[in-house]
């Protein structure tokens, strides 16, 4: 049992199963935005999004194991919990998964993401092989360029819109703009930037340049403060957009968990952009997509029984 136990935790380390199981709350809210859908349609979606961010998130682990090898020789000095760890950080590069298991593990997961996005849209279908082809162009670049970051931000997006492409073929909705530009700002000033700056000691022994490495503490803290500030507004903007469906009250809750989750971290970091604060935007920053489906799942609620 205790081995079975540690290949579980292994293979949820690898592919980030706490942060691939939060990131199914994007497309379920691209989702609801596009009118919702029957209950057999919502489960097809989720269980696909589940299937497809895990494996996304392995396959960073995957092509980056040589680099998270040399990681392990110099490890950020502070304390602090991260969500991205949980479980086991990087088992592939520890030796706890073997590289067989480990690619067996992605090639499993997206085939079966693939499999059900097909039985939803073969638009859904694009937006997993587009997201999945970022993903890997974005760990090719690791020691190349700082603007990779730009491409998680479209990478996530795409994701994100397989929940609206589910149940709409529209592309002309101001919703559906509003939220892939919230989840793109959302991604860079919430998780991308903030997440380097809390390993920017490691990145700077590897040769990873990203924007802190390149560009300082300073200037990442303002660039992820600004996003964080165009993820707000959008947010706030998505719901007014869709005030005929969530109301007035997910509105309101998306004004005060964006401020709580968002504005005021933010503004933190423009205080200091130490590593273990960099830590707690990207904690905070992580749990913002679910909050903001409760919400928009409680405006819902609220709106059909008052009118509000």
């Amino acid at each position: 049992m205790t081995v079975l136990t540690e290949n579980v935790r292994a293979l949820y380390g690898f592919s980030r199963g706490t942060q691939a199981t939060l990131s199914v709350a994007q497309p379920m809210l691209g989702l609801l935005l596009a009118g919702g859908g029957s209950p057999g349609r919502v489960l097809l979606c989720g269980v696909a999004a589940f299937a497809a961010f895990f494996a996304v998130f392995a396959v960073n682990d995957l092509i980056d194991a040589s680099i998270d090898q040399q990681r392990f020789d110099h490890l950020r000095e502070f304390d602090g919990f991260d969500i991205d760890s949980a479980g086991v950080r990087h088992p592939l590069a520890q030796g706890r998964l073997s590289l067989t298991v480990a690619a067996s593990w992605v090639a499993s997961l997206g085939a079966a993401a693939l499999v059900l996005a097909a039985l939803l849209s073969w638009v859904c279908v694009v937006l997993f092989v587009a997201a999945g082809l970022l993903e890997a162009v974005y760990c090719k670049l690791a020691r190349v360029t700082p603007y990779k970051a730009l491409l998680t931000g479209v990478m996530v997006a795409l994701g994100g819109c397989v929940g609206w492409f589910a149940v709409s073929g529209a592309v002309d909705q101001p919703v559906l703009w509003l939220f892939a530009l919230w989840l793109a700002a959302w991604e860079i000033g919430g998780r991308n930037i903030v997440n380097d700056l809390a390993d920017v000691d490691e990145d700077v022994h590897l040769g990873v340049r990203t924007i802190p490495v390149v560009y300082g503490r300073r200037l990442s803290g303002l660039l992820a403060c600004a996003a964080l500030l165009v993820a707000y507004a959008t947010s706030v903007g998505m719901m007014f957009a869709a005030l005929p469906h969530f109301g007035l009250f997910g509105v309101a809750g998306t004004v005060v968990a964006g401020g709580y989750a968002l504005v005021l971290p933010g503004l933190r970091l423009l205080r200091g952009c130490q590593p273990q604060v960099a830590l707690m935007v990207f904690n905070r920053a992580s749990l913002y997509p679910v909050v903001l489906l409760g919400m928009a799942l409680l405006g819902l609620v609220v709106h059909q029984l008052t009118g509000l």
